[in-house]
């Protein structure tokens, strides 16, 4: 998948820091913003920041794309509440810090444990939903109305959030109002709709990929779910796979059971091909997919 987007977030996130730090202590002359909250030294409670907050589905990729711009070129989603102390978890956390999203900076946002986190890579900005516990606001802000939601513009990242469940984090408030269009309905096409065609089929899953940016195929989609005794299920699935990866799967499916694979179907129609194997970990994230 191409990391892009992600290595953006991290290059983002520490910049910012420096700039917010020079920002803090100049503060600002503008009389029109009379909006600005500086918490105290007690955190604010989402409640207390005004506005209306995000109230939406939050269980899979499939719901944050549901509420996410047309024109996503990879999307992410992992549950790490579930996957804790699970054979995929050290894995996962590999996975997000090579792509430039560590958990420890991601808590560090919001100052809370991430219970979920989604992210969403455009050709030339992203976008970040999280939900975490607790439910607080530690940093400096200045709020600006949109509708009948608060946008929080960060003093320390000079991010724009909007708090609730998920709460919504982009580079700036244009790709924050983007979402709370698609959520109002103001907006109708989503970057679901763009992979509908592939979700369809895709299970439930703890943690999730999706792309448009690969060779082997126009869309590829990645899913990891813990099973029973010990076992992982991977499902891929891919729209429009080339010839050579479908004989290649094909040729590793004749010998999976005797390589400890206790599942290993694939099924093909409508230009979709989906490939579900059941094995340990190891055996199931070392499988080629491509």
């Amino acid at each position: 998948m191409d990391n892009k987007g992600p290595k953006i977030l991290a290059i983002f996130l520490v910049s910012t820091m420096v700039l917010s730090s020079i920002a803090y202590f100049v503060g600002t002359t503008d009389e029109n913003q009379t909006n600005e909250t500086l918490p105290t030294d007690e955190p604010a409670d989402f409640f207390d920041v005004g506005g209306q907050l995000i109230s939406e589905p939050f269980t899979s990729m499939q719901d944050a794309l549901k509420i996410t711009p047309s024109g996503a070129v990879h999307a992410e989603y992992v549950n790490l509440k579930a996957v804790a102390n699970t054979s995929i978890e050290p894995f996962i956390l590999s996975q997000l810090q090579s792509e430039g999203l560590p958990v420890e900076q991601l808590n560090k946002l919001y100052d809370a444990n991430t219970d979920c986190i989604y992210f969403a890579g455009f050709n030339s900005s992203f976008i970040l939903m999280t939900t975490f516990k607790p439910q607080y606001v530690t940093f400096h802000f200045v709020a600006t109305p949109y509708r009948y939601y608060n946008l929080l513009l960060r003093q320390d990242t000079d991010a724009t959030n909007v708090m609730g469940n998920p709460t919504i984090y982009g580079t700036t408030q244009n790709d924050v109002i983007n979402i709370l269009d698609v959520i109002d309905g103001v907006t109708n096409h989503t970057s679901y709709d763009d992979y509908e065609a592939v979700l369809t089929k895709a299970p439930p899953a703890e943690y999730q990929r999706i792309t448009n940016s690969v060779p082997f195929a126009e869309q590829f989609y990645f899913g990891l779910t813990n099973q029973e005794n010990n076992t992982v299920l991977r499902t891929t699935i891919y729209y429009n796979l080339n010839e050579t990866a479908r004989s290649k799967f094909e040729a590793l499916q004749q010998n999976s059971t005797e390589r400890g694979f206790s599942e290993y179907n694939i099924t093909t129609a409508d230009n979709l091909t989906v490939v579900n194997i059941k094995s340990t970990f190891l055996n199931v994230i070392s499988e080629d997919d491509r």
